[in-house]
């Protein structure tokens, strides 16, 4: 049974991914890079023995395993800490920025989106009912609006007052939200950004590379209150959010 664990492992993330696609209302991010391992590893799986023949193949394979498990193990404590991160704050904050996310069909909130949408909705009524609401994303290449533009909508549609909305259309990634969000709250509030009580709305899994990027943004009043993952996008999402973290900590400034 071991020696076809690789195969195994190969057609259970193919089978995987084609499922999340099928059951989410929008593009999964990370798909490919999940489509490339699974197909690497069936492809290893009927060359294996033969790689074996090469000289310097078990050597070039401890040195791989060491690497690999060196990475797991980072990998591993980076993903606890993003979810041990606090994620429900109910402090009060005088703006809540909403975090863009895809759009299903080109103009409404994906799945992931209408669940930020929907923790705004319920953080601003039953926390922060003075709060003014920033809808942060800007318009992609496959969609008919900016993804602003349909979260106010939506917002609207559930009994957030338009008045009490801000939009912030010019996004196009995280950084970007802040960046452009923050230069909407000091025109309103009239305070420097670090003087502002702000709470961010994303989902959990993307709650601490948030805050990271709002901090060197800074924003110095900041707290989460996250929606949760879909259960069948967990997996995907936690995964893709490691590496983002890295990316995040190491490049990203």
């Amino acid at each position: 049974m071991k020696c076809y664990i690789d195969i195994i492992l190969g057609i259970l993330l193919l089978i995987y991914i084609a499922l999340i696609n099928l059951m989410s209302s929008a593009k999964v991010a990370f798909s490919i890079p999940i489509v490339i391992l699974g197909i690497m590893l069936i492809v290893y799986h009927f060359i294996k023995n033969k790689l074996s023949d090469y000289r310097y193949y078990e050597n070039i394979k401890n040195v791989l395993i060491k690497i690999i498990t060196i990475g797991c193990i980072l990998f591993t404590f980076i993903e606890c800490s993003i979810i041990a991160y606090p994620k429900h704050s109910t402090e009060r904050s005088e703006y809540i920025i909403v975090l863009g996310g895809a759009l299903s069909n080109g103009k409404s909130p994906s799945i992931i989106l209408q669940g930020r949408l929907d923790a705004a909705i319920k953080c601003a009524n039953e926390y922060n009912k003075n709060a003014y609401v920033v809808v942060s994303g800007g318009q992609g290449d496959d969609e008919k609006v900016s993804e602003a533009e349909a979260m106010q909508k939506y917002l609207i549609e559930h009994g957030i007052p338009n008045e009490k909305i801000i939009l912030e259309d010019k996004s196009r990634n995280t950084n970007e939200n802040f960046k452009y969000s923050k230069e909407k709250i000091e025109e309103h509030s009239n305070k420097t950004i670090d003087k502002v009580k702000v709470k961010i709305v994303t989902t959990d899994f993307h709650a601490l590379r948030s805050r990271i990027i709002a901090k060197r943004q800074g924003y110095t009043q900041v707290d989460n209150y996250s929606s949760a993952t879909k259960w069948y996008h967990i997996p995907i999402n936690y995964a893709r959010e490691g590496f983002a973290m890295v990316k995040t900590i190491l490049f990203d400034r």
